[in-house]
C-alpha cells in the first residue's frame, strides 16, 4: 500500500506540474495579448505616457500580485511597467517563453513583439510550486491520515481471519499418530474448507490403505502358517519312523505343501513389489507381450494336460508397464488352466475395436457363480472349487494392474455358457489413436 501511495504521489506530482505549466503559460500569453491590444489603442489615441503600476493602499490588493510583473516597450523605452520589474534589466530578446534568474529567483517570461512594441509578461516560478503543493496536499493529507487506521484494520482483520487456521493447526498437532478420523474444527473459513476436505479425504484413503495392509498381513500370516504346519508335521513323523521307505514317502508327501508355499511366497512378493514400485510407462507391443506370455505358460499347460490357444491380433500397442502386464497375463492364464478339468481349454484373445483394446482370457471349466464375482478381486479370496489350490492373490494382482493402467475388467460366462471369461478393456497408445 505504501508503494502504491508513493507511485500515485509521483504520478500526481508530474501530472499536476504539467497542468500548472500549461495553465499559467496560457495566462501569460493571454495577458500579453491584452496588454498589446491596449497599447495599440493608446498609440492610436496619441496618449502615450510612461507609467509605473504599483500597489495602491486604497485599492484591493492580492498577495499573489507580487509574483506577477510586466513591461511594455515602445522602441527602446519603457512606457508601462510594474514596480517589481525594476530589476529585470534590458528587454528580453527571445520571443515567446523564456526562463530567467533574477535576484536568485526563477521567473517565467512570455515576450510578444509587434513592430516597435514589445510586451514582457513575467511570473515567479514559486507560485506554480505553491499551487502544486496545495493540490497534492489536498489529495494526500487525508489519505496519509487514513493510512495508519487502514493498516490497523488490515492487521486486526488478518489476525482475526487466520485465527481459525491456528485452531486447526493446534487440533492437528494434538492428534495421536494412529487417529485417522476426519478432522473437525469449531469454525472453519469458507476458503479453508476445500483444504480441510482434501486432508480428510487423504486421511480416509490412508486409513483404508492401512486397514487393507493390516488385513493383507493377517491373511498372509494365516496362509503361510498352513503349509508350514503341514511340512513340519510331515517332517516330524518322518523323523520318528524307523521304516526308510515310509520316511521317503513322507518326505515326498511334503513336496506339494512346499510347492504351494513357494507359489504363495512368489505371489506375495509379486503383489508387494508391484504395489510399492514407481513404475514407468512406455509404448509397448502388447501383441508380442501376449504371445510371449502364452509361450511361457505352454509347458505348464502341457504338464497339467490342458489345451492353451490364442487369437492375438498383431500390431496392437499399449501405453503401460511391461512387468505389470506380464504379471497380469501370467495370473489370468494360470487361473484359466487351474479351474479347467484335464483335457479342457484355455483361450487368449486380443484385438482392438472402436478405439478400445480388448484382452480376453476364457476357459471352459467350472465357472464362477454370479454371487461370488464381487469378491473375486479381494486379496486371499478363492471361489469355491473342486480341487484347485491357490494363494488367492492372482486376481487381486490383476485388478491392481488394471487400475494402474486405467483399464476396466468384465467377467462373463465362457462359450456355450461353460467356464469363465475375464475381459480387460484398455485404451490404445496415443500414437495409435485416430
Amino acid at each position: 500500500m505504501i508503494g502504491a501511495f508513493l507511485l500515485i504521489g509521483v504520478t500526481s506530482y508530474f501530472s499536476a506540474y504539467h497542468e500548472a505549466e500549461e495553465i499559467y503559460d496560457a495566462q501569460l500569453a493571454h495577458f500579453a495579448r491584452v496588454l498589446h491590444a491596449l497599447t495599440e489603442h493608446e498609440i492610436e489615441e496619441g496618449d502615450i505616457l510612461a507609467r509605473t503600476i504599483g500597489t495602491d493602499g486604497n485599492l484591493p490588493y492580492h498577495a499573489y500580485e507580487k509574483n506577477f510583473a510586466y513591461r511594455v516597450w515602445l522602441d527602446d523605452g519603457i512606457i508601462l511597467h510594474t514596480a517589481n520589474s525594476t530589476d529585470f534589466g534590458p528587454a528580453t530578446q527571445r520571443i515567446g517563453y523564456a526562463d530567467r534568474m533574477i535576484n536568485e529567483e526563477q521567473w517565467r517570461f512570455f515576450v510578444l513583439r509587434d513592430e516597435n512594441v514589445t510586451i514582457e509578461v513575467a511570473e515567479r516560478y514559486a507560485i506554480r510550486q505553491d499551487l502544486i503543493a496545495h493540490i497534492l496536499g489536498g489529495i494526500f493529507l487525508p489519505q496519509l491520515l487514513i493510512l495508519p487506521v487502514l493498516g490497523l484494520v488490515i492487521w486486526f482483520g488478518v489476525a482475526y481471519g487466520v485465527r481459525p487456521l491456528e485452531v486447526l493447526s493446534r487440533v492437528i498437532r494434538e492428534r495421536e499418530p494412529h487417529d485417522l478420523a476426519p478432522i473437525e474444527a469449531p469454525v472453519i473459513p469458507r476458503e479453508v474448507t476445500p483444504l480441510l476436505d482434501a486432508i480428510n479425504d487423504l486421511m480416509r484413503r490412508t486409513s483404508d490403505l492401512l486397514e487393507h495392509e493390516k488385513q493383507f498381513s493377517n491373511y498372509a500370516a494365516h496362509e503361510l502358517r498352513t503349509p508350514l504346519a503341514a511340512i513340519r508335521t510331515q517332517l516330524q513323523v518322518a523323523l520318528r519312523t524307523e521304516d526308510p521307505d515310509k520316511a521317503r514317502q513322507l518326505f515326498r508327501d511334503t513336496l506339494p505343501a512346499t510347492e504351494r508355499l513357494q507359489k504363495l511366497v512368489e505371489q506375495l512378493l509379486t503383489f508387494v513389489r508391484l504395489q510399492r514400485s514407481d513404475a514407468a510407462f512406455e509404448r509397448l507391443d502388447f501383441s508380442a507381450l501376449c504371445n510371449a506370455a502364452m509361450r511361457d505358460d505352454a509347458p505348464a499347460a502341457i504338464k497339467a494336460r490342458r489345451h492353451l490357444s490364442g487369437d492375438i491380433a498383431p500390431g496392437i500397442f499399449l501405453l503401460g508397464n511391461a512387468d505389470m502386464l506380464r504379471a497380469m497375463l501370467r495370473n489370468l492364464i494360470d487361473n484359466a488352466l487351474k479351474y479347467t478339468d484335464p483335457g479342457g481349454n484355455a483361450h487368449v484373445t486380443l484385438y482392438a475395436q472402436d478405439n478400445v483394446i480388448r484382452l480376453s482370457v476364457c476357459d471352459d471349466g467350472i465357472g464362477i457363480a454370479p454371487a461370488q464375482r464381487d469378491k473375486l478381486f479381494d486379496s486371499f479370496y478363492r471361489a469355491a472349487a473342486h480341487h484347485a489350490e491357490g494363494s488367492g492373490l492372482g486376481l487381486a494382482i490383476v485388478k491392481w494392474v488394471a487400475e494402474a493402467h486405467h483399464a476396466t475388467i468384465e467377467i462373463s460366462e465362457g462359450q456355450d455358457s461353460k467356464g469363465t471369461c475375464f475381459t480387460i478393456l484398455f485404451q490404445p497408445a496415443p500414437a495409435d489413436r485416430q
